[in-house]
Order: structure tokens, then C-alpha cells, then sequence
């Protein structure tokens, strides 16, 4: 879990300190899923289940924080925008 927290604490740095560039729908998911597997969330996705794992998940309703929820909203709208899955 330390591990997911940090990088996920990176990439938020990241985020708020450089506009990326177009990021790719992989690159998305995966910002939007350590947000997740950062809060305790079970995943059902296999692939996520591989990435992150479930040995901490606590929660199929994470809350999170204001600029956890604009990064998430962030993420959402360049998904649309790059028509990802």
C-alpha cells in the first residue's frame, strides 16, 4: 500500500505541476485506477487486480478528497476527449 501511495502522491504532483501532454487512454486508466486502489477500492478488473491487487482493498465506495476528485474528473474528460474505451 505504501508503494501505491506514493506513486500515486507523485502522480498528483506531476499533475498539478506540469500540464501533460496528451496522455495516452492506457496512461489514463492507470492515473484513474491508483486513485482507487489508493483509497482501499476492490477492484473486479482483472488487469487492475494484477497491477494493484486486492490484499488492501476495504471499499467498493471510496470517498476522496477535492483535488482527488478534479484530478478524477480531469482524467474522465480527457477520456472522452481521446474517445478511450
Amino acid at each position: 500500500m505504501k508503494k501505491v501511495l506514493c506513486l500515486f502522491t507523485l502522480g498528483l504532483l506531476s499533475a498539478n505541476l506540469f500540464a501533460a501532454p496528451a496522455q495516452t487512454c492506457q496512461q489514463l486508466e492507470d492515473d484513474y485506477n491508483l486513485i482507487y486502489a489508493s483509497k482501499g477500492f476492490c477492484f473486479k478488473d482483472q488487469d487492475a487486480i494484477s497491477k494493484y491487487g486486492n490484499e488492501n482493498c476495504h471499499t467498493t465506495k471510496p470517498k476522496f478528497s477535492e483535488k482527488e476528485q478534479q484530478r478524477l474528473d480531469q482524467i474522465k474528460t480527457q477520456q472522452k476527449e481521446l474517445n478511450c474505451k
